[in-house]
C-alpha cells in the first residue's frame, strides 16, 4: 500500500479541506446513500489548485483492510482509464480511518434516485443506459467492473451518465483473493450474477448480467423484476403509465431483448457489450423518429418538453 500512496500522492487531499467543502458532511449536503458498501455521496465546493471547483465526496465503508484495498483500486482504475461516460477523480483522502473518494461534480447526484421518477422521460432513460453500455463496452478490453448498479451512476448536468465504484474492479481474469472478495457482495446484491458463486469466474459476461439487471431497473422504476417477470407480466401494470405512453413499441421490444438476453442463466450466451450497446443505439433511433417526438409533445406541451429533455425534475 506504501507503493500506491507514493504513487498518487499528488492526488491526497486533507481531511479538513474535504469537510470544510461539504460543511463537515452535513446531512443536507447528501447527494444519496450506496449500496452494500457503496458509502454515502456528498456534494461540496472545494478549494483546489488556486479554485472553488463543485465536487462529489464519497465515504467507503467496510472493514479497514477490504477498505484500503478499494480505495486504492479505485484511484489507480479511474487514473488510468479515460471515457466520457466514466467518473473523473479529482483526489482522495486517507487519514484518521477515513477512506473518501473525490469526483468532478455531478450535479444530479446518482441515477437510483430517479428510478422511480415518471418525469425521467423515456428517451434520457434510454440514453443514459446507453451510456452506461457505451462505458462498460470501453473498459471491457481488459478490465471488469464487478459492482455495477444504479448506484454506482452519477448523473451530470446534461443528464449523461458517468460509471464510478471501481473499488472491486479487477483486470481480467482476476486473482483468487480478488474473486473470493467479489463473492462476499454477491448473495447481498440483486445486480450480481447468481451464477458466480458456483463458478468463481470472473469475465466481462459478470458485468453484463448486472447491465440487465440496470435496464430492468430503469424500465421498471426500480421495482424488482426478475427475468420470467418482465415476460409472463402486464408490461402496462409494472411500468409508470406516463412513462409508456413516450415509449416506441419498437425501442421498447429491442430495450427487453437486449435486457432479457443480458440475463441469461449461461454466461457464454449473453450478448458482449459491444452487442448490447449496437442493440441500444437502434432503440434510441427508433425512439427518437419525429413521430415520437409528437408523442412527447402530446404528454408535455412544447415548452415543458424542452425543460423536461434538459431538466426532467424541474
Amino acid at each position: 500500500m506504501s507503493s500506491s500512496l507514493h504513487e498518487f500522492a499528488h492526488l491526497h487531499i486533507p481531511l479538513e479541506d474535504i469537510s470544510l467543502a461539504t460543511r463537515n458532511f452535513a446531512d443536507e449536503n447528501t447527494l444519496g446513500v450506496g449500496l452494500h458498501g457503496a458509502g454515502k455521496l456528498y456534494k461540496g465546493q472545494l478549494k483546489w489548485s488556486g479554485q472553488l471547483i463543485d465536487i462529489v465526496a464519497r465515504k467507503l465503508e467496510g472493514i479497514y483492510m477490504e477498505a484500503e484495498i478499494e480505495l486504492w483500486t479505485e484511484i489507480s482504475m479511474l487514473t488510468s482509464l479515460n471515457h466520457k461516460n466514466l467518473g473523473s477523480i479529482v483526489g482522495f483522502c486517507n487519514e484518521h480511518g477515513e477512506k473518501i473518494i473525490i469526483y468532478k461534480h455531478a450535479l444530479h447526484g446518482s441515477l437510483h434516485q430517479y428510478l422511480s421518477d415518471p418525469e425521467l422521460t423515456w428517451p434520457q432513460r434510454l440514453n443514459i443506459c446507453l451510456g452506461v453500455g457505451r462505458a462498460l463496452s470501453y473498459i471491457h478490453c481488459d478490465v471488469i467492473h464487478c459492482d455495477i448498479s444504479s448506484y454506482k451512476i452519477l448523473i451530470d448536468e446534461d443528464w449523461e451518465a458517468k460509471v464510478f465504484g471501481f473499488e472491486l474492479s479487477t483486470k481480467y481474469p482476476g486473482s483468487f483473493v480478488h474473486r473470493l472478495l467479489v463473492s462476499r457482495y454477491v448473495d447481498t446484491s440483486p445486480y450480481k450474477d447468481p451464477m458466480y458463486r458456483n463458478t468463481l469466474s470472473l469475465t466481462p459476461k459478470y458485468d453484463v448480467y448486472s447491465f440487465g439487471v440496470l435496464l430492468y431497473d430503469v424500465l421498471c422504476g426500480g421495482k424488482p423484476m426478475s427475468r420470467y417477470d418482465c415476460i409472463t407480466e402486464n408490461l402496462d401494470e409494472i411500468i409508470d403509465p406516463n412513462l409508456r405512453k413516450q415509449m416506441d413499441t419498437q425501442s421498447l421490444t429491442i430495450f427487453l431483448k437486449v435486457a432479457y438476453n443480458c440475463l441469461n442463466k449461461a454466461c457464454v450466451q449473453r450478448p458482449s457489450m459491444d452487442q448490447s450497446v449496437k442493440e441500444l443505439e437502434n432503440a434510441l433511433e427508433f425512439q427518437c423518429n419525429p413521430e415520437n417526438l409528437v408523442r412527447l409533445l402530446v404528454c408535455w406541451g412544447t415548452q415543458q418538453l424542452q425543460m423536461k429533455l434538459h431538466h426532467p425534475t424541474a
